[in-house]
């Protein structure tokens, strides 16, 4: 384990028998990759190491996505956005954090973005600890709780995230032309916190996605919806699509039998674009999701109501939402989730 500090002040003839030896092994070489079950490439991952920050990536961040409520029933969102490396031209480090509340329909977020030369940062090697100015992320063991604590303003929130399900390795995912991050995901796990909000304090409790990205800078252009669910039968899907330059289509499935998949074939439409007042962004809504194969069909109910954020000098459109998973024996499972949507090109 290593702590890095960055402090404001201080900066090759072959005969034919070989050929056909070498095209038989080839083949099932492919075979054996093709066919493999997703779970094996989560064997790639190293935990604790692969939890924490990789020295060599550009950019690197955290996330989490999470549904909770408390005893009487209120209702939250929050979602939590950690992240470090070079961004907008500077190195940086920071966090978003964005709160529905649903007994009053609206949104709030919070943020801190930290550079080096005037504020002070830690990051661990060989395992999660991330530090911002006394707001930090981490997870003590591979098989602990991810833990997040953080001050900014009047907010408070120390929230703790317990996996239910294994982390699942999803690859690479294009950030940019010859620009990848490598990207796994803890489909569901389960929330506890403490939040003091708006003067009141909050004993939560729900679930949530944990998931984690780190590689290449990512261009300015290079805009990856995602779509973070979870359904009643405990099926989670977690959804990146994008239809421009680079496109982007992967959907990691996790069922209620702890089968996991990742699929790269699919239609996503949208039926409705919003317009943001106040900055004249456009955002594509309604989307539906359906497997080339027939299998199921995702509907994400319209939800116009959220928040647009900048990060990282990007607009995105966040949304809590209602969803409906229907299978090709045509029962409907109904569910919860976000949308995390990029502007649309003028």
């Amino acid at each position: 384990m290593m702590i890095r500090q960055n402090i404001s002040t201080k900066l090759n003839i072959i005969t034919s028998h070989n050929r056909n030896l070498t095209f038989l092994l080839f083949s099932m070489f492919l075979i054996i990759v093709l066919f493999q079950p997703v779970n094996a490439y989560a064997q790639d991952l190293e935990f604790p190491k692969d939890d924490g920050i990789h020295e060599d990536a550009d950019f690197e961040a955290w996330s989490f996505f999470t549904h909770v409520k408390n005893k009487e029933g209120l209702q939250f969102g929050v979602t939590i956005f950690f992240f470090t490396g070079e961004v907008i031209g500077s190195k940086a480090s920071g966090i978003y954090i964005v709160v529905a509340d649903k007994q009053k329909n609206e949104y709030q977020n919070f943020s801190k973005i930290q550079i080096p030369l005037f504020s002070s940062t830690t990051h661990t090697t060989g395992q999660l600890m991330e530090n911002y100015s006394d707001n930090i992320l981490e997870r003590e063991n591979r098989n602990g709780p991810y833990k997040v604590k953080l001050k900014i303003d009047d907010f408070d929130l120390s929230l703790k995230y317990t996996p239910v399900k294994k982390p699942i390795d999803i690859g690479q995912l294009a950030v940019g032309d010859k620009s990848f991050n490598r990207i796994y995901a803890i489909p569901r796990g389960e929330v506890s916190a403490q939040m003091l909000y708006e003067g009141k304090k909050y004993q939560l409790n729900g679930i949530g996605v944990f998931q984690h990205q780190w590689g290449d800078k990512p261009e300015q252009n290079a805009l990856s919806d995602i779509f973070a669910l979870h359904f009643k039968d405990t099926t989670d899907i977690l959804i990146y699509h994008s239809d421009i330059f680079p496109e982007i289509n992967s959907m990691l499935i996790s069922d209620s039998n702890g089968n996991n998949q990742v699929l790269h074939k699919f239609i996503a439409k949208a039926d409705t674009t919003i317009s943001v007042k106040s900055s004249n962004d456009k955002f594509k809504l309604g989307w539906k999701f359906e497997s080339t194969k027939k299998q199921f069909d995702i509907n994400i109910l319209p939800s116009f109501k959220g928040q647009e954020i900048e990060m990282l000098g990007l607009s995105y459109w966040l949304s809590k939402c209602k969803v409906e998973l229907k299978r090709n024996a045509g029962k409907i499972i109904d569910g919860i989730g976000y949308v995390y949507i990029g502007f649309e090109e003028p």
